[in-house]
């Protein structure tokens, strides 16, 4: 009888100890967080399709929505534009310059007149945390200076950075509204599992992902 209540006790806390967590990163960015995102732009741009002449001019733009790393002017008529864009924004609107101009396109350098405007609707641009864990978490006692580490039969930590976008295309002369490409989508993903505490290994599709204390 005793030792089916200590076997019930010890499964009891390790279900305690089981969490599934999803939460969007709350640190500054990491060599891993960045090369998650840019490597989802690459993945989404790999499907890029514009139906334009072959080597026109073009203009690009480029919009958003607001996120951390963007102020919004809410001053303006205009209100909610993100008149000050992010980084990631930036980013973003170089790489699809950098792929149509691979494509044989020329982007138009900021006041020249080109027969197309190409603006880049950023919808999704970030990265997301979750981590699963089974096991006992590290116990402190507060009343006498008694302390349990952390005891994993099973852990993941997954980072996993996502975009989506599309091009709307203009006449920059009329402004008539000329098409839009399909959605694009680029995912890259990088996990690290603990087993027993010990046994320990990443999966990832990120190429050349940096290590902590590769020199």
């Amino acid at each position: 009888m005793k030792a089916s209540s200590f076997i019930l006790y010890i499964v009891a806390a390790l279900v305690t100890g089981c969490s599934l967590e999803q939460e969007v990163s709350r640190t500054p960015r990491t060599a891993v967080e960045q090369v998650l995102l840019t490597q989802a732009v690459e993945k989404a741009l790999v499907n890029l399709s514009v139906r334009l002449p072959e080597g026109v001019n073009v203009d690009m733009d480029v919009t958003g929505l607001e996120s951390d790393r963007s102020r919004l002017d809410m001053t303006n008529a205009d209100q909610g534009t993100i008149n000050h864009p992010s980084r990631d924004i930036l980013y973003i609107r170089d790489a699809v310059a950098a792929e149509l101009g691979r494509r044989g396109y020329r982007v138009s350098a900021q006041g020249a007149e080109s027969p197309y405007l190409v603006r880049v609707m950023a919808e999704s641009f970030g990265t997301m945390q979750g981590n699963v864990f089974v096991g006992m978490p590290p116990v402190q006692s507060v009343l006498i200076p008694f302390s349990l580490p952390e005891l994993t039969l099973y852990k993941r930590q997954s980072q996993s950075g996502y975009v989506r976008l599309h091009l709307d295309v203009y006449d920059n002369r009329t402004g008539e509204f000329l098409g839009s490409t399909p959605k694009l989508v680029g995912r890259a993903y990088f996990n690290q599992y603990t087993v027993l505490i010990l046994a320990t290994w990443l999966r990832t599709d990120v190429t050349a992902y940096p290590v902590a204390g590769q020199w």
